[in-house]
């Protein structure tokens, strides 16, 4: 056994076929299914059922492939402990960033750790909430900023803050003169909601907004997109949408005037960071952490 060959049996349960698993190990297919065959015949064993498409491990293979997880995972905490010098922020991280707040996180959160930690090499991927989990789950990605996670509980969460939602509508106006509304001042119906938004606020606001329905008569429908894409849609179109108060600051001034804050009750999102509870770079974790707090605003006045 080898540490090549228990990251072949990961990326083949990974993608569940042999072919694309070798593209993703940038080695041959052959040499691929033979180290895998290695494995199997040096210990009696059979670790996928190769009769069966897609391919999929079988019930002792999920077993040696959950092992071999934690094993690759101890060598890489072993590795970064052997070359660690003097503890520094360095080293290459691939970071996802849910598409509810990348607009807007990413551009702070890239000034300050490319000013402050040169040596830190990061990968930003922004994607859904689901596709972030699947990522997580396949160690496709080391740490994500994410949503209301369902994780497992191998997985470190950080809370780092509550998420106001602001409502932005060209066609509203405001009913007194601090920039707020009520619930019952807007037909929801107008309202385009991001699809991994809907299910966080029919769960917190169901009671207030009803049943949501989109409204009727609409020939196209925007499902899901970039917060930022659905804003110049409405922006052209009229409609109205929910954004995150760290989105304000994008907004060129003459538009501010159409974000409103709720009052009384109103819709947030617990927002967190996500990784692996062995993942060795804690050291970036925590500065991940540090920097976005000083990014995040605070609480919307009058909300």
């Amino acid at each position: 056994m080898n540490f090549q060959q228990l990251s072949y049996i990961i990326a083949v349960d990974r993608h569940q076929n042999f072919h694309r698993a070798a593209v993703d190990c940038d080695v041959a297919q052959s040499t691929l299914s033979k180290e895998i065959q290695r494995l199997e015949q040096e210990y009696g064993i059979i670790i996928f059922d190769r009769t069966r498409q897609p391919v999929v491990p079988t019930l002792k293979g999920v077993d040696l492939i959950n092992k071999a997880r934690e094993i690759l995972q101890k060598r890489r905490e072993f590795v970064h402990i052997a070359q660690r010098r003097d503890n520094p922020v360095a080293g290459h991280m691939k970071l996802a960033l849910t598409e509810i707040l990348a607009p807007y996180l990413a551009p702070f959160l890239i000034r300050s750790l490319s000013r402050k930690y040169p040596d830190l090499h990061l990968e930003i991927l922004e994607l859904s909430d689901r596709r972030i989990e699947d990522l997580l789950t396949d160690e496709g990605i080391d740490a994500a900023v994410m949503i209301s996670p369902s994780l497992a509980k191998e997985y470190f969460e950080h809370t780092l803050y509550r998420e106001q939602l602001l409502l932005y509508s060209p066609e509203l106006s405001p009913t007194r003169g601090d920039g707020t509304v009520a619930v019952g001042d807007i037909d929801f119906g107008s309202v385009l909601i991001h699809e991994d938004l809907k299910e966080i606020l029919l769960r917190q606001l169901g009671s207030l907004f009803g049943d949501y329905a989109p409204e009727e008569g609409r020939n196209i429908k925007y499902l899901k997109g970039n917060l930022e894409t659905i804003r110049h849609i409405i922006r052209t179109n009229g409609g109205a949408m929910l954004v995150p108060t760290l989105a304000r600051s994008f907004f060129p001034e003459h538009e501010q005037r159409h974000l409103f804050a709720f009052r009384g009750v109103h819709p947030e999102l617990d927002v967190s960071l996500i990784s692996s509870r062995g993942f060795e770079k804690t050291r970036i974790i925590k500065r991940l952490i540090e920097e976005i707090g000083q990014i995040v605003p605070a609480p919307v006045a009058g909300a």
